[in-house]
């Protein structure tokens, strides 16, 4: 047993010699990367912005902020991407469990007659082994290191489906508002111009229009009554999508929102800041920094399995007789694995391995332009649409104005008729075009929020 005892020290020592003699080719280190930002958005301008990621509250509406909170609790893509945190979690827990040293236990019982029927023997043995694998080469640091990052990306990920449902339930309920204005001021011009016809109509009996002011009113009226069917299809729609997104029922929201409260509009102006730090806080682009991490982790790990394995093991067997005597065995040692000849598994490996690094930088980067350019598209439209809707303003009271003028001098008998259907024609298309434009600033504002806030809180500080 001596001699064994000795033995073993020398094939430890002598394997750790040889590891720590190879220690030096530590596996790939990762360095996050960088790019070249400008310096400001071309279309920034100093405005003033919340300081909380819940941008949706800029709009005041008590109504959509229930709306996001639902979608947010309850939406099942974001509830998927909590999944995918927690299967990330449990994959980096098992992964770190290798670094542990691996206990068993086993035991056995045996019972025999021996030539005479009076001789029995018995005896009950359990053994206890152990198993460390030694990691000398960074193969388990690599693994670590790439399951965190994945653990990482899974947190930003869910982020990226929050913010995302958030942005999409604003969208659309900006949408369902238009759509209450739009059919509100539809009616409105339909019930007007009804009453126009009949005017015209009692001016027709007297002989003081012709059949052409007549038929032309008529069509007025069909114009308005055609253009409610396509704006309540949008706003059916604009309901069920958000049904769908706060995983609720359509009946239900429908009832909750039918009285309507006005177009949102935000009460302050967005602003995005340095491009370096609103492309740092972006979830998206999070999401492919940590890919970029996991993957360079994973060469690392392709590396590692070119140099040998060190695992120390051993066992203890202690056994009881039935005489009453026991036995006692025991072992422990190292065993080196050496890759010698693996058919260039080993380099395919390697190789497959630095090809994804590769494209998940070229992700990585294609993220970074993506978003700039968003931001850009986001920002160049939003610092436009107050002149729009300032100038749409003006124009509806400006149409305003002529419709009442026409009208009273066709009822004093002044002018023709036509005057009347053109004013008309005019200030419905301003007050659609006004409605448009407020609606178009609202989404350009949830666009340029989205594309700059962040995310909306989730993201896992690590």
């Amino acid at each position: 047993m001596t001699q064994n005892i000795h033995v073993s020290r020398r094939l430890l020592l002598g394997g750790l010699a040889s590891a720590f003699a190879l220690s030096a080719c530590s596996p790939t280190a990762y360095t996050a990367p960088k790019t070249d930002l400008p310096t400001r958005f071309m279309s920034d301008s100093p405005a003033r912005r919340a300081g909380s990621n819940a941008w949706w509250s800029a709009f005041r509406d008590s109504q959509l902020d229930g709306l996001v909170q639902s979608g947010l609790d309850r939406n099942l893509d974001v509830q998927s991407a909590v999944a995918v945190i927690r299967e990330a979690e449990a994959n980096a827990r098992g992964i770190g469990a290798n670094d542990l040293p691996q206990v068993s236990l086993e035991g056995t019982g045996n019972r025999g007659i021996g030539s005479s029927a009076a001789s029995v023997s018995a005896s009950t043995s359990a053994t206890l082994g152990v198993s460390w694998l030694i990691d000398i080469f960074g193969a388990n640091r690599a693994a670590r290191r790439g399951a965190s990052a994945q653990v990482d990306a899974a947190y930003l990920s869910a982020e990226v489906a929050r913010l995302t449902v958030a942005s999409a339930i604003a969208s659309a309920y900006v949408d369902l508002r238009y759509y209450q204005s739009a059919l509100s001021l539809t009616r409105q011009s339909l019930e007007s111009r009804k009453r126009t016809l009949a005017l015209t109509r009692e001016q027709d009996f007297l002989g003081s229009v012709s059949r052409v002011e007549v038929l032309q009113a008529e069509q007025l009226v069909t114009q308005a009554e055609a253009a409610l069917p396509a704006l309540e299809v949008g706003y059916d729609q604009s309901i069920n999508r958000l049904a769908t997104l706060t995983a609720g029922r359509s009946s239900d929201l429908a009832a909750r929102l039918r009285k309507g409260s006005g177009q949102p509009r935000a009460s302050y102006r967005a602003s995005v800041g340095v491009p370096a730090d609103v492309i740092r806080v972006r979830p998206d682009v999070g999401v492919a920094e940590r890919n970029l991490a996991a993957s360079v982790a994973a060469v690392g790990e392709a590396e590692a399995a070119f140099y040998p394995k060190l695992t120390l093991s051993g066992s203890v067997t202690p056994t009881n007789l039935s005489g009453g005597g026991s036995l006692k065995t025991w072992g422990f040692g190292p065993q080196i694995s050496v890759p010698l000849f693996t058919g260039g598994a080993n380099r395919a490996n390697l190789s497959a391995a630095q090809a994804r690094a590769e494209q998940a930088r070229l992700a990585w980067q294609a993220s970074v332009l993506n978003a700039v350019e968003e931001v850009e598209n986001a920002l160049a439209a939003y610092n436009r649409d107050g002149r729009s809707v300032a100038s749409q303003t003006r124009l509806v009271a400006n149409a305003s104005e002529s419709v009442s003028l026409a009208r009273t001098t066709y009822e004093l008998g002044e002018a023709g008729f036509f005057p009347v259907l053109d004013a008309e024609r005019t200030l419905l298309s301003a007050r659609q075009d006004l409605a448009n434009a407020v609606r178009q600033q609202a989404l350009n504002f949830v666009a340029l929020s989205a594309a700059s806030a962040g995310g909306v809180g989730l993201a896992k500080a690590r």
